[in-house]
């Protein structure tokens, strides 16, 4: 590719040494340091937690850098104050006569558009080119036929250690914030399950506090399962490596979800997948190829699908090996290349 013109302005929430103990990662945030670090420059907006602030200072920025870009990359989540955050974004760039990229990541707006699509169509009319991370909403967009770019979020697979296993024992890893949406209550249901045949058995469910960790400590202890349950809170990217060496199948459980990076982490590090069939998670997921997929809240499946694994470690490896192939696909140099196209469709267009 040849160089760019001028910088790359990305819209979004961006870690700093103030805000990085109140706020998770965001895809935005990885996907400024994969252009910084392969020299394309670029110019980010916000570190700014408070969304009125953070909005004010996006707005101010994309208007006083306006000389400093010509293609500003814009988030679309699935809410309101999202939609309203992108359109005034995309809005002022295209009133500066700059190119705009949305990029589509809230797994809710599937549904949304069956009863919102006026409000969607609009923003997607807007960008000159749409990018979605999951197959799951390129296909959605595709039933409006709304085209888009398939780019997947980036990791930086270097990062994770791959731990080889040749049998695998009944200790479950469950990542994500504990909150309503991503189910944790079934992960301590199925556990109940599986300590009821396993002596062994045990569980670390790591993330935030959403709301959710009360109920699910009670529901541990009414399952007695209470004492076979680690919840260490947001863990780092060390944590996981550690945890995925010393536990053997990774459980997701969400009941809203588009392209789940933590699913592709567990897939670089050697752990089978177990997960329910929301969202873009088939997408990602091949039963009986790169993981076992159960339907939402059948406790009793996923169960079934954590002692296939204990009890055919053949099943259990091939499973990671085949997840292990698909998780280079998210790799810096792969993802890095379709950004390029990009950039370089917009600069000739």
């Amino acid at each position: 590719m040849k160089t760019l013109s001028k910088k790359i302005l990305i819209v979004g929430l961006f870690l700093s040494e103030k805000n990085r103990r109140k706020i998770l990662r965001t895809a935005a945030d990885q996907l400024a340091e994969l252009l910084t670090k392969h020299n394309i420059p670029v110019i980010t907006v916000s570190v700014l937690v408070n969304p009125v602030g953070r909005f004010i200072d996006t707005i101010t920025k994309i208007i006083s850098h306006s000389s400093h870009y010509n293609i500003g990359i814009v988030p679309l989540y699935g809410g309101l104050k999202s939609y309203v955050w992108e359109s005034i974004s995309t809005r002022t760039m295209k009133l500066l006569g700059k190119k705009t990229v949305l990029i589509v990541h809230g797994g809710s707006i599937p549904v949304r558009m069956k009863t919102e699509s006026k409000r969607y169509l609009k923003s997607f009319k807007r960008a000159d080119v749409i990018v979605c991370p999951s197959n799951y909403i390129k296909s959605c967009l595709k039933e409006y036929n709304i085209e888009s770019v398939l780019i997947e979020n980036v990791l930086n697979l270097a990062e994770y250690t791959f731990h080889p296993k040749e049998t695998f024992k009944p200790t479950i890893f469950w990542m994500r914030t504990l909150e309503d949406i991503y189910n944790p209550e079934m992960a301590v249901r199925v556990g109940a399950l599986l300590a009821a045949k396993y002596s062994d058995f045990k569980m670390v469910m790591a993330g935030y506090d959403r709301g959710s960790l009360t109920m699910v400590k009670e529901l541990a202890q009414e399952k007695g399962i209470a004492n076979k349950i680690e919840f260490p809170g947001y863990i780092t990217k060390e944590q996981k490596n550690k945890y995925a060496a010393e536990l053997d199948i990774y459980i997701c459980t969400n009941r809203i979800d588009n392209a789940p990076v933590s699913l592709v982490e567990m897939m670089a590090m050697g752990l089978p997948v177990v997960t329910v069939n929301s969202g873009g998670i088939p997408f990602m997921v091949t039963d009986n190829y790169n993981g076992l997929v159960v339907n939402l809240d059948d406790d009793e499946a996923m169960a079934n699908a954590i002692i296939a694994i204990v009890e055919n470690p053949a099943l259990g490896k091939k499973l990671v090996n085949n997840g292990l192939a698909y998780s280079k696909q998210y790799d810096e140099q792969p993802v890095l290349q379709k950004w390029k196209n990009v950039f370089e469709q917009l600069e000739k267009n």
